[in-house]
């Protein structure tokens, strides 16, 4: 509405403003025609006046008219030193206030950043209540779990309550029998007493008759005491109820050997093996407290000398575990002349054999009963010997490992013979020797 004033005024001022022009320019026409003279002046001059004068007329009639209807015009042109104050006042006022907004900016971008780093906290803390919420649901299932637990022993508690007293009746009853019972068992504890010194002297008697009967009966043994009746190799240092496990399947397996063997077996339990307790705990404690990767070797070995279908008392014996020999690691060596005879090859490649076998025993190989760590068959001794005696004058025999040896292996089928010409080797050190 106030465009549509301002472009009405401004029409109005214009309209005025021509025929204002157009009514000087007529007068002076006139004036101009008939050589009318204003103030004495020549023609030519008073009409000059007259334009000047027309030209005033219409800027104060245009300012007028302006003044009239914008009173803020009005006081800027009269007041125009005030507006001016005003003006600078305003532009201090306002670099102020830019001041007072940056100071504001930045307290708004700590306050930015307190709040990003309270969010994160509180997200944190939404995580931690989480994980309280989800333990506290378990913690009520449990509880529940545990309502249902003494609703039932409540139950229960009932029906003891009510078995009590037809209990107590009994109780009066038994206590009289037992009264009765209490002389009787004095006047037995006697005649036990009378019958354990004549125990004691015939038990003395027995076990006399039965190492005499165990001496003599030496081929019906099925076991001597320190045979080995079963061995494995588990791994130590495993949880609690790995090593259990692992236990429990090595006594079965151990079971199982046993069995096949002409002794007495527990017909409920299906059990040959006779154990203490004790042994068996000791055992898993060993195992359980190994480092963890570590491996042992565990036999059962037998107590004492058993019969056939008799008891099978045993023993377990812990040994660690590890790598005796590595693979392809010279063993035992030993020079040998393959012109002597094929009895004196024998007797040498025996000699080499007894000697891995005190070197595998001093390295931590177990030994047999026997006190052994296993042999070459007989076809495979033959063979190293033909191969000694086709070969001439002196032959290194080198005896390596084909394969990992543990501490529970034996020496029979992992071993490596190679024959190596001690002549050609003595030459070519010679050759050596003179080049140097």
């Amino acid at each position: 509405m106030e465009i549509i004033n301002a472009f009405v005024i401004i029409g109005a001022v214009v309209i005025l403003s021509g025929l204002i022009a157009y009514l000087g320019d007529r007068i002076g026409m006139k004036m101009g025609k008939k050589r009318v003279s204003l103030f004495g002046l020549r023609p030519r001059y008073s009409s000059i006046i007259i334009t000047i004068v027309t030209g005033i007329l219409i800027a104060v009639l245009s300012i007028t008219i302006l003044l009239a209807v914008y009173s803020e015009l009005r006081q800027a042109l009269f007041n125009i030193n005030d507006v001016l104050t005003r003006l600078e006042y305003l532009n201090e006022e306002l670099e102020n206030r830019d001041q007072q907004l940056a100071a504001k900016d930045q307290k708004l971008a700590a306050k930015d950043q307190e709040l990003a780093e309270l969010q994160k906290e509180i997200e944190a803390k939404e995580k931690v209540i989480a994980n309280k919420e989800a333990e506290i649901e378990a913690r009520e299932a449990e509880i529940a779990k545990k309502d249902q637990e003494i609703a039932a022993v409540e139950s229960e508690l009932k029906k003891l309550t009510q078995n009590r007293d037809e209990l107590q009746n009994r109780v009066n009853e038994l206590s009289s029998q037992r009264k009765k019972l209490e002389s009787q068992v004095t006047e037995l504890q006697n005649q036990i007493s009378e019958l354990e010194a004549d125990y004691g002297r015939l038990r003395e008697v027995a076990n006399q008759l039965q190492a005499g009967v165990i001496y003599y009966m030496g081929e019906d043994m099925v076991y001597q005491k320190g045979d080995i009746i079963y061995t494995d190799v588990l791994e130590g240092g495993r949880s609690e109820q790995e090593t259990i496990s692992a236990l429990n399947k090595y006594l079965q397996a151990a079971n199982q050997v046993a069995t096949k063997k002409d002794i007495e077996v527990n017909q409920e339990t299906g059990m040959a093996l006779r154990l203490q307790t004790e042994d068996i705990l000791n055992a898993a404690r060993i195992i359980y407290n190994m480092e963890p990767g570590s491996r042992v070797i565990v036999s059962l070995v037998a107590r004492v000398n058993v019969p056939q279908n008799d008891w099978l008392y045993a023993n377990f014996q812990l040994y660690e575990d590890f790598k005796v020999f590595e693979k392809d690691q010279l063993i035992s060596s030993r020079t040998i002349s393959a012109e002597q005879s094929s009895e004196e090859i024998e007797t040498e490649l025996e000699a080499l054999l007894q000697d891995i076998n005190k070197k595998a025993i001093n390295q931590g190989l177990l030994p047999d009963s026997s006190g052994q760590v296993g042999s070459i068959n007989f076809s495979q001794f033959y063979d190293l010997v033909n191969r000694v005696r086709s070969a001439s004058g002196k032959v290194k025999v080198n005896i390596y490992a084909d394969t990992d040896i543990w501490r529970r292996d034996r020496l029979s089928d992992n071993l490596r013979f190679e024959l190596e010409d001690k002549v050609a080797e003595e030459s070519a050190a010679g050759e050596a020797d003179n080049n140097e």
